[in-house]
């Protein structure tokens, strides 16, 4: 099923309120980041998107083809445990909570103005628009 992107201001208003009601203290439910390690990945992913962070390029023909097509343009999820994130992605520590989620949420106002064109790590060379829709599909831990 093809999730939100950030893009579009309904699913953006959404996705923010999703990442708004996660609690410090959350435990984690689909990978191994507690709350605010996962916030700090949320928030790396978000400058790597922008252009703030830049990636080690690691991808290769079927990474930029067929993976980047169903993870980009279905919204389908890598199984877990499977896939690596860029260590770039995971490169922020916790510092405050409220700290941590207003710089995530307007790293994730940046995105949604749609003007992202740096080169996603595995997927190659992406268009505003799927670095919208990639980091509208962006797990919180709720």
């Amino acid at each position: 099923m093809k999730t939100g992107t950030l893009l579009d201001g309904s699913d953006c208003a959404l996705i923010l309120q999703r990442l708004r009601r996660v609690r410090p203290d959350a435990r984690p439910t689909w990978g191994s980041l507690d709350a605010p390690r996962m916030l700090c990945h949320v928030a790396d992913q978000m400058r790597v998107t922008v252009g703030d962070l830049a990636a080690v390029p690691t991808h290769t023909l079927l990474t930029r083809t067929l993976l980047k097509t169903l993870v980009v343009n279905t919204g389908a999820s890598a199984p877990r445990g499977k896939v690596q994130t860029a260590p770039e992605m995971l490169s922020s520590r916790p510092a405050s909570w409220e700290a941590d989620l207003s710089a995530c949420v307007v790293l994730v106002d940046r995105v949604a103005e749609g003007t992202a064109r740096a080169v996603h790590p595995a997927f190659g060379p992406l268009s505003p628009a799927e670095w919208a829709a990639s980091a509208g599909s962006t797990s919180t831990t709720t």
